[in-house]
């Protein structure tokens, strides 16, 4: 009984290691505030990647990144239907990322705003 018990840690370990890196998502929401372009990012192997890849996408010099996404963290990006106000927000589920985003939107505009963009990370 002891070997199979053995066993069974042995195998679940090795499941439990094996599927680690599936969860290591990372994200990055990236945005000008002078042309109104951003890029976004989801389920990449490490921050920088994310970061990385949401500025190339955001595509000038002017962007930043303005939020950070970790694993299991979910963000939104919400930006005006004309002119460059914009919201994001990280939040734990997708529902309240997409909720900040708006809220942190219309603070900037008297217009409409529009969500561009969610996600959740693994």
């Amino acid at each position: 009984m002891h070997r199979f018990t053995q066993l069974a840690a042995g195998f679940a370990a090795t499941l439990l290691l094996g599927a680690a890196p599936a969860l290591a998502g990372y994200g990055a929401i990236a945005f000008n505030e002078t042309t109104g372009k951003y890029g976004l990012s989801w389920n990449e192997q490490t921050q920088h990647r994310a970061e990385e890849i949401a500025l190339r996408d955001c595509g000038g010099e002017g962007c930043k990144i303005v939020v950070p996404v970790g694993p299991r963290e979910c963000a939104a990006l919400a930006t005006a239907e004309k002119g460059t106000a914009w919201g994001a927000a990280k939040r734990p589920n997708r529902d309240a990322a997409k909720l900040g985003a708006l809220e942190g939107c219309q603070k900037r505009t008297s217009g409409k705003c529009i969500l561009r963009g969610n996600e959740c990370n693994r």
